[in-house]
């Protein structure tokens, strides 16, 4: 065994609550976590920004669902001079409502190029994965730019192949990918838990798997997430019971296998 040293991060994610109107098979967001008010988050994103951070990603559960206005807190923390970034499951991100949040980078998911198994893995809304097709062809279109992100998982083991060549299709069609983030299945949380033994994979089976599309040196950054707990770039900010949570507090030193 060995410990980890989380050590400074560059990136802090915000989530606004648990709530989510989508049930993902791994869901690894925890029902104890607490709708922020907006005095909340300005704190934490002023908190962010004193701990030197560049970036603010802001999440949940899922943050278009939450009550307050995204775009005025996006807009706070773009005038403290971070990066905007909001992760989503995309169902609200109609261009209406980019055009309303305005932020620098938007995070959406892809987890099979399979509509059948996206879909069985992303429930909640019955053809996410065209869902999914329409936006990125959305923000292709106008230029904006975007990450993706995948959970690595039993059931989508060998598509992450498949899911490379549909992403750099798009990038060739003039998409502005940032990044593709490979993050592996956690049986954690109010779903990844009570699914894992469907979703589990070995440590050698994502390393393998994630390794086949790194050799593919694809034009935008590709991203291993082995845990996101033990991140040496990204923190994580909640509330709970009351009060302001820290993941780096929380979490303090990992003991992992090596």
């Amino acid at each position: 065994m060995s410990f980890v040293d989380l050590g400074n991060r560059r990136v802090g994610v915000v989530m606004l609550h648990g709530a989510c109107a989508m049930s993902c098979l791994f869901c690894i967001t925890e029902n104890v976590i607490e709708e922020m008010r907006p005095e909340q988050v300005s704190k934490v994103i002023r908190l962010i920004k004193s701990r030197g951070m560049e970036s603010v990603v802001f999440g949940g559960g899922e943050p278009l669902q939450w009550r307050y206005s995204l775009a005025e807190v996006i807009r706070e923390a773009k005038l403290l001079g971070l990066h905007s970034q909001v992760g989503t499951n995309g169902v609200g991100l109609t261009p209406d409502k980019v055009q309303e949040l305005k932020a620098d980078r938007y995070v959406l998911p892809l987890d099979s190029i399979k509509p059948e198994t996206h879909d069985y893995l992303r429930r909640g809304y019955r053809w996410h994965f065209a869902l999914m097709q329409k936006r990125f062809d959305y923000l292709r279109r106008e230029k904006i730019p975007f990450t993706v992100s995948t959970v690595v998982c039993r059931l989508n083991l060998e598509d992450l192949e498949g899911i490379a060549e549909y992403l750099l299709s798009l990038y060739k069609n003039g998409a502005y990918i940032h990044a593709w983030h490979l993050y592996n299945f956690l049986p954690y949380g109010r779903n990844g838990k009570p699914n894992e033994t469907i979703l589990k994979i070995s440590k050698e089976e994502y390393m393998s798997a994630t390794e086949r599309v790194k050799l593919m040196q694809l034009p935008f950054y590709v991203f291993r997430r082995p845990n996101m707990q033990l991140s040496r770039e990204v923190d994580f900010f909640w509330y709970q019971n009351g009060s302001l949570k820290i993941g780096s507090e929380v979490w303090g030193y990992k003991s992992v296998s090596v």
